[in-house]
């Protein structure tokens, strides 16, 4: 049951001849302007900012509620929105959007009963969950994180097309059936606008007049040829680059600097400037270039300069390079020195590998023949989501004699967070490619190599097989898309008197979730070059859960404390040698682990997770003022490993009609962590409600 089905209905709905009573409708006008609290750079950022604007909000919502001649009732929320700044950094993080919190149309459905269901059926919202500061029991609507937690639960919880029915048990209870569109959550820079056409790289540089803006994007309106331009560019296309809150594992991803999606080109670029070097005349340059066909990054990286003027000497560039005293790793650094992707961190062959945050750093083991294969190669992101089979959940809530409130919660659901699921692909065809391996020696130490082909073996891909011929272009296809998984929760909460603090409120929630998935890095398979087997998606069980306790204090205040903690039952840690490469006695396992999704970079070994992660929360609220019409609010949360986040904000009642808001949002700690890494990003912001 997907969108066109549900508009379906509510048109027969208001087509069959019911009469709309007189409608009411209000509204609310907001402005908001942020500003970053110090300077810095954030995660995937060219440069530094100061203390700049990065939000200039303004948004208009309008209300319409009304009657239908048959008693039922309807909802419509619709919103104009714009932002002059968040607009800078692309995808529309500025306009409206589509199933983000900038949805034009918000919410629209109608309230009736049938028999003893109360049904709402349109685009809606369901609240399970009440936990601060997290979602976990509240499963039915994706969320936007563009902002990460900063914007309102309500705000940032994205509605969708749904039918939801209710009744009342005989035992007192009520019971919740939802059949609901299937959508993801969405973070800055992995969301719906990143193009999917391929992006190839460039063979030759030319001194022409260049558009760097383009870099690796490829459009076809633009006229470029699908395989490659006469000209070369070496700027690369970061997805929403400059966005305050984007993540390391999203910048591993997307970046302009750290992303796989612009890393492949250009390491597609460097390895056929390589064979371009080598072979000037392929009859006899590239057989002679075969010789070194098993020597490895991290063996070439290690050559002195005296080896490489002796033994390339007919080769232009590489000569050039050794002349100027460059030794293997400062060559590698030369080529790559080219592209603003991290291709090579290294200058020279004592600094290789001392601090691995580079991508032919973390490639050491890969060979020439395997970056053969990588020659011309391209990259694509696709999108691979569902349409037209939708979730299903439903509670089951009631109270006990004593008091104690409980709800017990099923879902077999998309789970709302997008994975990445890597392959080759054949440029034109987008047909699956098969890596093969094959073993070798350089310098009496046995090396591992990758060719690419097709199913049936048939077709080569990279610059030259064996026979010094051309087989054409592979795409690394980036994939994302959702899967299905079980979701069995529940919550209670129940109140206990107390001598020293009054009524003291406890209160839990938990979820079990079957089949849900995690990244898995295995850095001894991108080591050899094996990038779709480097990450990969493992599916496996989670448990979070979350124990909390309200108070009041100080005559009117709110003291809510909690511990969460997401386990995961299917946790990855090992060292073990990948099937693939099992025949290679050389060969040292590196780790193969489960990698932290929010902050893996290239800058931090892919960061591995916590196999149980826990936070810990602090919330404040309190009202002010005469008859208590302001009110400020703070939560503080501290992850495991040092990250913290802290937000403090108030409402200002003007008059009946206006509202003045400020709220100041400070991130800080370890930068491996989800909280720490977004320091840079810590803001104050200033805005005004007026309500009509």
């Amino acid at each position: 049951m997907n969108k066109k089905i549900y508009l379906s209905i509510l048109s027969t709905v208001f087509a069959s001849g019911f009469a709309l009573a007189e409608a009411q409708v209000t509204g609310k006008l907001t402005y908001e302007s942020g500003t970053f609290s110090s300077n810095g750079t954030t995660t995937g950022a060219s440069s530094a900012h100061g203390n700049d604007t990065f939000k200039s909000e303004t948004s208009l919502r309008v209300y319409i509620d009304g009657e239908l001649d048959n008693g039922s009732t309807y909802h419509m929320e619709v919103q104009g929105f714009n932002d002059g700044e968040m607009d800078s950094y692309g995808d529309n993080f500025g306009k409206h959007d589509e199933y983000t919190q900038r949805d034009a149309f918000r919410e629209g459905y109608i309230d009736t009963t049938t028999g003893d269901w109360n049904v709402r059926l349109g685009k809606q919202q369901v609240v399970w969950g009440t936990a601060d500061g997290m979602k976990l029991l509240d499963m039915i609507n994706p969320t936007d994180f563009s902002e990460m937690a900063q914007n309102q639960m309500e705000d940032s919880r994205i509605p969708v097309w749904m039918l939801n029915a209710e009744t009342a048990t005989d035992d007192g209870g009520n019971f919740q059936f939802i059949v609901s569109e299937p959508r993801e959550n969405v973070f800055a820079g992995l969301d719906r606008g990143i193009p999917t056409h391929q992006r190839m790289p460039e063979t030759t540089m030319l001194s022409t007049n260049l558009d760097a803006s383009e870099g690796h994007w490829r459009e076809a309106s633009k006229g470029y040829n699908a395989v490659m331009d006469t000209t070369y560019r070496n700027t690369a296309v970061g997805h929403a680059e400059g966005h305050p809150f984007v993540l390391k594992g999203v910048d591993s991803i997307t970046g302009k600097t750290n992303g796989m999606l612009n890393i492949v080109p250009d390491i597609g670029a460097v390895a056929t400037r390589f064979y371009n070097e080598f072979c000037q005349n392929p009859l006899a340059d590239c057989a002679a270039l075969q010789g070194f066909n098993n020597m490895t990054v991290a063996g070439f990286a290690g050559l002195p300069a005296s080896y490489i003027s002796t033994n390339f000497a007919t080769y232009t560039t590489m000569k050039a390079f050794a002349d100027n005293n460059l030794d293997g790793a400062g060559i590698l650094s030369g080529f790559a020195s080219a592209y603003d992707t991290n291709l090579m961190s290294a200058a020279n062959s004592s600094a290789y590998q001392a601090n691995k945050n580079s991508a032919f750093e973390y490639m050491g083991n890969a060979t020439f023949a395997t970056f053969d294969a990588f020659a011309n190669a391209g990259s694509q992101y696709v999108y691979d989501m569902p349409d037209g089979e939708p979730d299903v959940a439903m509670k089951y809530s009631n109270t006990t004699e004593d008091g104690t409130n409980y709800s017990i919660n099923y879902a077999y659901a998309y789970d709302k967070n997008p994975i990445i699921n890597l392959s080759w692909r054949d440029k034109n065809t987008g047909a699956l490619l098969k890596q093969n391996y094959t073993r070798g020696f350089a310098s009496g130490t046995q090396t591992t190599s990758i060719h690419l082909t097709n199913l049936a073996g048939t077709t080569r891909y990279g610059a030259f097989g064996n026979s010094g011929t051309s087989a054409g272009a592979p795409v690394l296809r980036f994939e994302q898309t959702v899967e299905r998984a079980h979701n069995l929760g529940g919550s209670f909460d129940t109140s206990i008197e107390t001598e020293e603090f009054g009524p003291v409120v406890i209160r839990g929630e938990a979820l079990y979730q079957k089949g849900v998935y995690s990244p898995i890095m295995d850095l001894t398979s991108l080591s050899v070059g094996d990038l779709p087997n480097a990450l990969t998606m493992k599916k496996g069980d989670r448990f979070k859960y979350v124990i909390g306790a309200d108070v009041t204090a100080l005559t009117n205040m709110m003291v809510s404390l909690q511990f969460i903690q997401d386990r995961n039952l299917n946790y990855v840690d090992e060292n073990s040698i990948p099937d693939e490469l099992s025949g290679n006695y050389d060969l040292t396992s590196l780790g193969r682990f489960t990698a932290d999704y929010a902050t893996m970079s290239l800058n931090n070994n892919f960061n591995k997770a916590e196999k149980d992660k826990n936070f810990y929360s602090l919330y404040l609220s309190k009202p002010y003022g005469e008859s208590g019409q302001h009110r400020w609010n703070n939560i503080f949360i501290y992850e495991e490993n040092g990250g913290k986040w802290n937000r403090i904000d108030t409402e200002y009642t003007i008059n009946d009609n206006t509202i003045a808001t400020a709220e100041y949002n400070k991130y800080w700690g370890d930068e491996n962590t989800q909280f720490g890494q977004l320091e840079k990003a810590s803001n104050f912001q200033l805005g005004v409600k007026y309500t009509f």
